[in-house]
């Protein structure tokens, strides 16, 4: 889980523009950052919290830790009054109704987030989805960024945010569910016909390994150091996910044309899941724009610092 540390360190020197003083509040999978910026758009301080688990109270939980995490900025930041917020969060969520439409991970539909914690904490709260909030900041924050762009964040599911001339699109908290996209690949089993979270998630990833050599990993990290270690099951995994997101990353060339393609998640640090996407895309390319491939500049810290930046452009 993303620490404190990291956090300050990651935001040490940005700024999300003048603009109310806000509390920004990421849900992740597993952990939620919260961070408060003050009029001048700097972090002031941050914290963190484990992400309720998934049951039929998660969203109750969720709107709880939210309220506690801004009483606790009131308590010790009492002279950086909380006149906005923003939460991002995963699954299908519409912006434009601050509404959570679905979440797998964390078990709720239809639920007005907005609503209920703009009730909950008195000031208006933003709403809208983790990825797409990466790539906001991504988009907004990284030096000759194009106006037409694409991030893809790699972890337990695989999401993707895209700018269209400068524009990110939502369609409702539907676009950019691009893990469902069907790839065809070969592999060591055979060829592989399905959705993309299937075979190059993080979570597939290291399910694939485990299945395939019979070693048991907690995730893709561990994968990726076995093919650095000369494990061979372990390269031919990691390649076959690699090969999968060019294929993936054709479609999105061939649908929305981004001149470059931002990848975020912890597999994001390895250059051969870069290099590897590069070369995997180009064979598939005929006479379509060759995007550049790059890696996420904010990590972790890309959607809190989207979800401050959401209170800049109400």
């Amino acid at each position: 889980m993303t620490t404190r540390a990291e956090i300050l360190r990651v935001a040490d020197g940005r700024s999300l523009g003048p603009g109310p003083i806000a509390l920004a509040v990421d849900v992740g999978g597993t952990g939620m950052k919260a961070a408060l910026f003050d009029a001048d758009g700097r972090l002031v301080e941050a914290m963190t919290a484990p992400t309720p688990e998934c049951t039929d109270s998660a969203a109750r939980e969720i709107v709880d830790l939210v309220a506690d995490l801004h009483a606790e900025f009131a308590r010790t930041q009492p002279e950086h009054r909380v006149a906005e917020a923003a939460v991002v969060l995963p699954g299908i969520v519409d912006e434009a109704t601050g509404t959570g439409v679905f979440s797998a991970n964390l078990g709720w539909r239809n639920v007005a987030f907005s609503q209920v914690l703009t009730d909950r904490l008195g000031v208006p709260v933003a709403v809208s989805h983790d990825v797409r909030s990466a790539g906001r900041a991504e988009f907004a924050l990284t030096e000759g960024m194009p106006e037409n762009a694409a991030m893809v964040t790699i972890g337990t599911g695989i999401a993707a945010a895209v700018m269209v001339e400068g524009r990110l699109i939502s369609a409702g908290g539907y676009a950019g569910e691009v893990g469902f996209s069907e790839v065809s690949v070969d592999t060591a089993e055979g060829p592989f016909r399905g959705p993309i979270e299937h075979i190059a998630s993080a979570a597939a990833i290291a399910r694939r390994y485990s299945t395939r050599s019979g070693t048991a990993v907690s995730g893709s990290l561990d994968v990726l150091a076995a093919m650095h270690e000369g494990d061979r099951i372990a390269a031919a995994v990691f390649a076959e996910a690699v090969d999968a997101l060019g294929a993936m990353c054709a479609q999105l060339v061939a649908v929305v044309a981004p001149e470059a393609i931002v990848f975020g998640g912890g597999l994001s640090s390895a250059d051969e899941l870069l290099d590897g996407v590069d070369s995997a895309l180009r064979s598939r390319l005929d006479f379509h724009r060759a995007p550049r491939i790059r890696r996420a500049s904010l990590g972790p810290v890309a959607g809190l610092i989207g979800a401050g930046l959401l209170t800049r452009h109400r």
